[in-house]
């Protein structure tokens, strides 16, 4: 990490939160895509688009259009609606000889905080999803069914080489916030947004244009929590992780 003392920090969360030193975490250029974050893979692979569930362990699964948002549930941030031929929600056909696939990282509250691009790519649409605070450790995430749709959390969604390309960082226990570097509009886990006793799928929404390079920094969580990619690729795309594995941020994440 960038700093080493204790005393640099005014509270436990600018700790937590601290940078990495320069080229601490080499980014792999020559892969199509990269490890968002530092963390713990629970689970990669083909999101089943029939049934658009999403599995996750130990037979559980949860729904897509929880995850990404339906348009029934929306209300606006400032700024311009997000125009629905975005495909915020990937609700669009994949291209021909395409899957959705996905990958969940976990970061423990010992691991670098801060989560960056995993790919060229364009993000489109914000939507921050208000909700609860659950534990999403391992073991609580293979026993609460729909854990990642009940937590808070911020969907960025919009386009890379292969068409549908999103990342959804998801709150968890003790985070106080989740950080997007370019949305500064953005505020997490306060009184302003709808409660978790809001419909599942409700959310704020704004539309943007950032064209963000793999290792560009994203944001962050004030303490440890996961990150889910959702993504069009090849039928082929093949993951170079599995479950279970512990990786580093910038490492090859698939092919």
């Amino acid at each position: 990490m960038a700093s080493g003392s204790l005393a640099e920090f005014s509270n436990l969360g600018e700790f937590f939160y601290r940078s990495l030193k320069p080229n601490a975490r080499p980014i792999d250029f020559s892969a199509d895509l990269v490890c968002p974050s530092d963390g713990k893979v629970l689970c990669v692979g083909r999101v089943d688009e029939t049934e658009r569930r999403v599995p996750l362990v130990k037979g559980l699964s949860y729904s897509l259009d929880a995850l990404l948002g339906k348009e029934s549930h929306v209300s606006l941030d400032n700024g311009a609606a997000v125009d629905p031929r975005l495909n915020a929600d990937a609700h669009n056909p994949v291209k021909k000889g395409n899957g959705l696939h996905f990958c969940v990282i976990y970061l423990a509250p010992g691991d670098y905080h801060k989560f960056h691009s995993p790919a060229d790519w364009t993000v489109h649409a914000r939507r921050h999803f208000a909700g609860e605070l659950l534990s999403v450790a391992p073991w609580i995430a293979a026993k609460i069914r729909n854990l990642f749709i009940i937590n808070e959390r911020v969907s960025l969604a919009g386009t890379w080489k292969h068409g549908f390309f999103s990342m959804i960082p998801v709150g968890a226990t003790n985070v106080g916030s989740i950080v997007i570097d370019f949305d500064s509009e953005l505020k997490t886990n306060t009184p302003d947004v709808p409660s978790a006793t809001f419909p599942i799928g409700t959310f704020r929404e704004r539309a943007m244009n950032v064209a963000l390079e793999k290792g560009d920094p994203v944001g962050g969580f004030r303490l440890g929590s996961t990150v889910v990619l959702v993504f069009e690729a090849p039928e082929d795309f093949k993951f170079v992780v599995k479950d279970g594995d512990v990786v580093k941020m910038g490492t090859r994440l698939g092919k």
